[in-house]
């Protein structure tokens, strides 16, 4: 059987982020004089900055303004205090036992490289990733191919090595164009109008355990 590798999002699949995402959100609105986010607050802690901006200030994706915005906010957000975010129930121990059994294992995220960095530095200390893929570090983001392709070269792996678990649709989106087999994690941050059903991905995992079985039996070459 080839080595295989798992490869996850960031925020809403191992990470309950939605606390610390939220609190800078709030403090962003309250710098600029404009209402809080009331519905679907959890849901941009996975949805990113740029849907959260355009969501205040009520402009298209594409406003030229949006970066200058999303710059504001995301400095907020580095001092955010990295204690409020908590690994899902059985995360933390679950990736030590990866590492222990030299199980290569990644996180590929559309998370700026500077804020993941804060939070993983003060939740895993020295047991970092194998690899670390984050916006900016490609010019291309999820859902495109390029990040999941670039970890996995990380890895020395070939993508349909890899198995990649996420939140988003984006996130088995580029799963399945990186030629990865993919787990939609429901248990994240969903909007109301998500279906996971219909984003044709590998599996579904309802709970961070069931995660863990899953990927523990695609490590074993079972089915998922």
């Amino acid at each position: 059987m080839s080595k295989r590798a798992l490869l996850f999002d960031l925020d809403g699949t191992l990470l309950d982020s939605a606390p610390a995402f939220l609190e800078a959100l709030d403090r962003y609105c309250d710098t600029i004089g404009k209402p809080v986010i009331s519905e679907h607050r959890d849901h941009y802690a996975s949805a990113g900055a740029r849907m959260a901006m355009a969501a205040i200030h009520q402009i298209a994706l594409d406003h030229p303004e949006l970066e200058q915005h999303r710059e504001v906010f995301l400095t907020l957000y580095l001092d955010t205090p990295p204690e409020l975010n908590r690994w899902y129930p059985g995360m933390d121990s679950w990736l030590v036992q990866l590492t222990e059994a030299e199980t290569p294992w990644g996180i590929v995220t559309n998370k700026p490289r500077p804020h993941t960095e804060a939070v993983l530095n003060h939740l895993l200390g020295t047991e970092l990733p194998t690899c670390l893929v984050c916006q900016g570090d490609l010019p291309t983001m999820k859902p495109e191919p390029e990040m999941l392709f670039a970890a996995a070269e990380a890895l020395g792996l070939a993508p349909e090595q890899c198995l990649y678990s996420g939140d988003h649709l984006r996130d088995v989106q580029a799963a399945r164009a990186a030629g990865m087999a993919a787990v939609a994690c429901t248990y994240g941050y969903l909007h109301d109008d998500d279906d996971p059903n219909d984003w044709q991905a590998d599996a579904l995992a309802h709970s961070p355990a069931e995660l863990t079985l899953k990927a523990t039996d695609w490590l074993s070459n079972r089915p998922l």
